[in-house]
């Protein structure tokens, strides 16, 4: 893997804090949309970066009981 350049990283935090979405930076500069996430989070000092879409409607407990009830046989789905 190479390493991104300091230039870019400024090109990067620069577009980001215009309000540039990811995947509008990673096509100008010709990189992936999670090279420039990881970027992001690694200047912002793990700042979450915002998704774009509707929130998740379980939370990761919640799938996580799912998954276990359809694993034991309790359940033949998740939306039974």
């Amino acid at each position: 893997m190479r390493s991104i350049s300091s230039f870019q990283k400024e090109n990067i935090l620069s577009m980001a804090s215009n309000g540039l979405p990811t995947h509008h930076i990673a096509s100008k500069l010709h990189l992936g949309k999670s090279t420039v996430s990881r970027v992001l989070q690694d200047l912002l000092l793990g700042y979450p970066i915002l998704s774009a879409g509707c929130p998740t409607k379980l939370s990761s407990t919640d799938q996580h009981c799912i998954l276990l009830q359809i694993a034991s046989g309790k359940v033949s789905n998740a939306v039974q």
